[in-house]
């Protein structure tokens, strides 16, 4: 089944040219070390108060993901193939008997992952293995989840204060999400020794229904966010990421047959990085 990166894969080496005061921000495809990766996904769907709906008032999901992601193979154009494979899983929803997402626990953490990554983070030919999960499940989507929080580097130097806009295209079965990301170099520190990158991030996109899933999400206007990305320089790997994300949205639950309309989703994704 097609799959993500990992993406959220996102490591960099800088390189800085001191005339001009700016850097090359790029990511290490070559010499990437073992890497631990904890991603925590929140998400809230709720019908607002002065709403006239008589369908359920909320749903909740959490899914914590510890990951391990390796470098397999690095190519002569700068790219490389990775594979992650999930170490733990966490996952609780209202939406879902404790049986439902324990066996979804069960299955996501027997999953192993393998994508291609190109300098500048952009990623192609993503892959994942025994899925038994439906693609089209937004809370247990872990390309989306991982595409969403990943930042697109810029193929130029950049200095201090500097911004670039990329977009992501996140595949699906049927349907093709693509996220429009805005960037800013916030800063370039020294801490511990090494130096760090603080990385603006904006994003925004449309949700649309994937006839996979048996939770059909269409979006009212644009899905906005925001959040921050922070680069370890030295050793080139990512430290954090955080996004937030919300917007509006039309639910459909297939099972239940149960329509909300206008419902307000709040999202929020973290993402840690530690060296192995």
């Amino acid at each position: 089944m097609k799959f993500f990166n990992i993406g959220l894969l996102s490591l960099a080496f800088v390189f800085c040219s001191c005339d001009s005061h700016k850097v090359t921000v790029s990511f290490n495809t070559q010499t990437t070390p073992s890497q631990l990766f904890y991603l925590d996904a929140y998400l809230n769907a709720f019908v607002p108060a002065d709403s006239a709906s008589k369908s359920p008032e909320s749903m909740e999901t959490r899914l914590k993901v510890q990951t391990r992601s390796n470098l397999l193979m690095s190519y002569d154009d700068g790219s490389a193939r990775f594979e992650m494979k999930i170490d733990s899983v966490d996952y609780q929803s209202n939406k879902r008997s404790v049986e439902e997402y324990r066996y979804m626990e069960h299955f996501l953490g027997t999953q192993s992952f393998q994508f291609k990554m190109a300098s500048d983070g952009t990623v192609s030919d993503p892959t994942i293995e025994d899925s038994v999960i439906q693609f089209g499940s937004d809370d247990l989507n872990l390309i989306k989840l991982f595409l969403k929080i990943q930042p697109l580097l810029p193929g130029s130097p950049v200095a201090v204060g500097e911004t670039w806009e990329r977009p992501v295209e996140i595949p699906g079965k049927g349907v093709k999400t693509v996220v429009y990301k805005s960037f800013k170099l916030d800063d370039l520190f020294a801490r511990d020794g090494a130096q760090l990158a603080r990385i603006n991030m904006n994003v925004k996109y449309k949700e649309y229904p994937d006839s996979t899933s048996d939770l059909h999400m269409e979006s009212n206007g644009f899905i906005v966010g925001s959040g921050n990305v922070l680069f370890d320089v030295t050793h080139g790997v990512i430290m954090s990421a955080s996004l937030d994300l919300s917007g509006t949205l039309t639910v459909r639950d297939v099972v239940s047959g149960d329509t909300i309309p206008d419902m307000h989703v709040v999202q929020k994704i973290q993402l840690k990085g530690e060296l192995q």
